[in-house]
């Protein structure tokens, strides 16, 4: 804000003036003159010790200068660091894939004691991701599936789309793929190795296959092959046999295997044609020609009563030389809709109902294979393949797998494990 003072003469104190030159004045009443002072300027106004604290922050800054200058030098020097890369994208997760086959095979290991082990293949049309067969397996003991299955064959066959197992009497195992690929399960690798090989050094079989089956129990331990001529034959790939059926015929009878012996064998006779009637069980005796030809089964009836009761054979294959004998085993029991589940030298395991009722419980009885003696009774339905392992008894029916009992002690309850 400007401020006004009046302008009065320093001579008389005249108010009236004239200004002849710029910065000089004339008082009209005295005649005198004098210069004029211009008033000077006001400086700024500074707040009170802006100077000092203005001094104190720039020597602050020097100092935190010299202190960061100091850390860099005294710092060891650092190895070039790459430059960093863009971020890895995790690979996507394998689609599922849908199994439209499954086949399951239960084997006691040969190669580990007679250990429990469950075979899967399953096959894949291609639906939904890649088609065709792959295999993996079951570990009962650790209750788990292996991590990496096998892949078998990268297509399913359009026309035979089929999985078939077959167990040898060596204990040895067989796959069959569409009838048109053999496989055999190599116990210590734990993998299914191509069976191609043993067909092609089989003289009568080299290059002329072209259909595969699983043969039939009473058959022993043979494969159903027909060769390009449309000829069938019967491989028996442990003795390297391919005989026709007329020849599997003539053969049995005088064909002797290296390592044959006598044993006993058992099966259900029926009383009459009827399938619903009672059952008698019966223990024959036979030349068991291991993995070599055989054609034993059929079936036996019973008739008469008492002491009159007698078993009748039926069907050629229960006429050859290899059986020995038959007589009742338990002649004071009766059965019905009975078969043979498990038999050795150890164990007899049968399934029966003990009425002609189809209602009737069913029943799994351990039975002494010497004297028939009963051992002891589960009460159920326990259909499907039982083998005995070095863990017990495993049942394998349809897609799960019961264990029915520990070592030769029945379980009060069937452990279910998948």
């Amino acid at each position: 804000m400007t401020t006004v003072r009046p302008l009065t003469c320093p001579h008389c104190g005249g108010r009236e003036f004239s200004f002849p030159s710029k910065g000089r004045c004339r008082c009209l009443s005295c005649k005198s003159e004098f210069l004029l002072d211009e008033p000077s300027r006001p400086a700024p106004a500074r707040p009170s010790g802006g100077s000092a604290a203005a001094r104190r922050l720039t020597a602050l800054c020097f100092l935190l200068l010299l202190i960061v200058a100091a850390a860099y030098l005294l710092t060891p020097a650092r190895p070039p660091q790459p430059s960093p890369q863009p971020a890895r994208q995790r690979p996507a997760a394998a689609p599922a894939v849908s199994y439209e086959l499954q086949q399951l095979a239960l084997a006691a290991d040969p190669a580990r004691d007679g250990a429990p082990l469950v075979l899967r293949v399953r096959g894949s049309l291609g639906r939904k991701g890649p088609a065709g067969y792959v295999a993996d397996m079951y570990d009962p003991r650790t209750q788990t599936w292996s991590e990496a299955p096998q892949r078998l064959l990268d297509s399913v066959g359009k026309d035979a789309r089929e999985i078939r197992f077959q167990p040898m009497s060596d204990g040895s195992l067989f796959l069959v793929l569409d009838k048109s690929r053999l496989f055999f399960f190599d116990f210590a690798a734990r993998q299914w190795v191509d069976a191609r090989p043993l067909l092609e050094r089989q003289p009568r079989l080299a290059g002329g296959v072209v259909q595969i089956e699983t043969g039939y129990a009473n058959e022993g331990d043979a494969l159903r092959v027909l060769t390009a001529d449309g000829t069938r034959r019967y491989f028996y790939p442990g003795v390297d046999l391919a005989p026709t059926y007329a020849e599997l015929t003539q053969m049995v009878a005088g064909y002797r295997h290296p390592q044959a012996e006598r044993r006993h064998g058992f099966t259900f006779a029926r009383k009459g044609a009827g399938t619903s009637g009672p059952q008698q069980l019966v223990r024959y005796t036979f030349l068991d020609n291991k993995t070599g030809p055989r054609l034993f089964g059929g079936y036996l009836e019973w008739e008469g009563e008492g002491e009159a009761r007698r078993i009748k054979r039926h069907a050629h294959i229960f006429r050859q030389a290899h059986l020995e004998g038959a007589d009742f085993f338990t002649p004071d029991r009766l059965y019905y809709g009975a078969s043979v589940a498990w038999a050795d030298k150890e164990d007899l395991l049968i399934r029966f109902r003990l009425t002609p009722h189809p209602d009737a419980p069913s029943l799994l009885q351990c039975l002494d294979p010497e004297d028939g003696a009963i051992r002891w009774t589960l009460q159920g339905k326990f259909d499907g393949d039982l083998v005995k392992t070095a863990d017990g008894l495993y049942l394998l029916q349809g897609a799960h797998l019961l264990r029915i009992s520990e070592g030769r002690r029945p379980l009060a309850e069937a452990q279910r494990l998948f």
